[in-house]
């Protein structure tokens, strides 16, 4: 079974709940609201998250949609309030691979500057136009507010940004890809992530 964002071999997978009023991609960081629901990490929050959402191949949305009817084919796998996800919890594996910031145009009418990653470099999640969890490089710039002023991304700059560790190696797909919505190997940094929701 391939999860797409963690080594399969390492993960304990669980099914869990989306949470009333939420909408949860896979790929996206998620934080347990009790009775086994969850819901996206918040940066602005500084949440630590308990886990991420993998791709069911067993019971996936295929037999629900018509994947013709979707021009994104990844819009398979969004779940809403109510509808099962398949998730990992972080203290359960060593490396995940959420993907990066997109490009998608936010409410103020801003894209946000494509990111750049390297080997070894911190990487945290902050939370995209639409609230999912979206990775970015440490140190990232971007006026998320639409203020006139770039916020910096890191643990010490003025934007919502929570480290979970560092690349752990280079994707080849950003060899001749942008770095935009890109599955990025992430190295967790253990002393966050030591307890299952």
């Amino acid at each position: 079974m391939a999860y797409l964002y963690v080594n399969e071999f390492e993960a304990s997978a669980n099914w869990g709940e989306v949470a009333t009023g939420e909408t949860i991609s896979e790929g996206e960081l998620i934080v347990s609201v009790g009775d086994g629901t969850f819901r996206s990490a918040d940066a602005a929050s500084t949440e630590v998250p308990d886990g991420i959402v993998i791709h069911d191949a067993g019971g996936d949305s295929i037999a629900e949609h018509d994947e013709d009817y979707f021009a994104n084919y990844e819009d398979l796998w969004t779940y809403e309030e109510g509808d099962k996800i398949y998730w990992v919890p972080l203290s359960d594996v060593d490396s995940i691979m959420p993907r990066s910031v997109s490009d998608t145009t936010d409410t103020n009418g801003n894209t946000p500057p494509e990111p750049t990653f390297g080997v070894e470099n911190v990487v945290g999640y902050i939370n995209g136009p639409s609230g999912e969890t979206r990775l970015v490089p440490e140190g990232y710039t971007y006026d998320a507010n639409d203020d006139g002023t770039a916020e910096t991304f890191s643990e010490s700059g003025d934007g919502d940004f929570v480290s979970l560790g560092r690349v752990d190696k280079f994707p080849q797909e950003l060899r001749i890809q942008s770095h935009y919505d890109q599955r990025i190997p992430t190295r967790l940094t253990p002393q966050h992530f030591t307890s299952t929701a």
